[in-house]
């Protein structure tokens, strides 16, 4: 089971490299681009470069990939304003993304963050799965614990892997594991396989014992989390509606969670 694993993996981990591509068309309102790439999956993110100089470039706009057409081998990029890198302190340039800039798509493709129920699932998968650099939980409960958020959130999960450069996220729920982007929470695959669980940790396993709460911290992220297949599901269609892979696994559960299949914008 565990081979099949990584063999079913192995072709996502040859092509998650990370990739440099010119821009080819900006449209007017400088919100959407395009490149000429073989094969991208939607929700990759990265961003966009202004060399000036051999030795001198900037990071001008984030970038994540909005659609990608396997007839022309194009693909259609969202961009937005770029923080990864605030400071407040100094000043910010104001340009524009123009044809012939650099995206820089799969960043940090190489690092990898796991969510799993349990010590017994963690290590089965981190063991199996090579190519990737593990980034250990213990880290995002601790970032977590400082921000007194013991239910993590997408602004959680995408904040913590801006922090610690890791690209890509995987989600182990109910059967099967995601493979996700880390700053969109994009499914770019979806692998089934079950694995025998063993005690359940939450909010996900790490050695934080515990992870602290906060009297002035409101909302659901404040809020400790008392079942871990409900929370990750919902997080996943969240933020893939029209995941075709999600959504026949979705449809396919014999558990409460099948319900948010009406959440999906797809049309059998």
């Amino acid at each position: 089971m565990f081979k099949l694993l990584l063999f079913v993996l192995f072709p996502l981990l040859l092509s998650a490299r990370e990739l440099h591509i010119p821009i080819t068309t900006v449209s007017d309102d400088k919100e959407v681009a395009t490149v000429e790439v073989q094969q991208i999956s939607k929700g990759v993110h990265g961003f966009v470069v202004r060399h000036f100089t051999k030795e001198h470039s900037v990071i001008i706009a984030d970038a994540y990939v909005h659609d990608f057409d396997t007839s022309t081998k194009v693909a259609t990029l969202h961009l937005s304003k770029y923080d990864g890198l605030k400071q407040n302190s100094l000043p910010n340039g104001n340009w524009q993304v123009q044809v012939g800039d650099e995206v820089i798509l799969a960043f940090a493709y190489s690092r990898a963050l796991l969510i799993a129920p349990s010590e017994n699932v963690y290590h089965i998968i981190t063991k199996n799965i090579h190519g990737v650099e593990w980034i250990h939980p213990d880290s995002f409960a601790t970032y977590l614990s400082y921000h007194a958020h013991p239910t993590p959130f997408k602004e959680d999960i995408s904040g913590y892997c801006n922090l610690a450069e890791i690209g890509l996220l995987y989600t182990y729920v109910d059967g099967a594991l995601f493979t996700q982007d880390c700053q969109t929470l994009a499914v770019i695959q979806v692998t089934p396989v079950t694995l025998e669980q063993g005690e359940l940790k939450l909010p996900f396993y790490s050695r934080v014992e515990e992870i602290s709460t906060s009297w002035w911290v409101w909302g659901a992220a404040s809020r400790t989390l008392e079942e871990y297949n409900p929370h990750y599901t919902e997080l996943l269609v969240d933020y893939n509606p029209t995941s075709k892979p999600l959504y026949n696994y979705i449809k396919n559960l014999k558990t409460p969670e099948k319900k948010l299949i009406s959440q999906f914008d797809i049309e059998e």
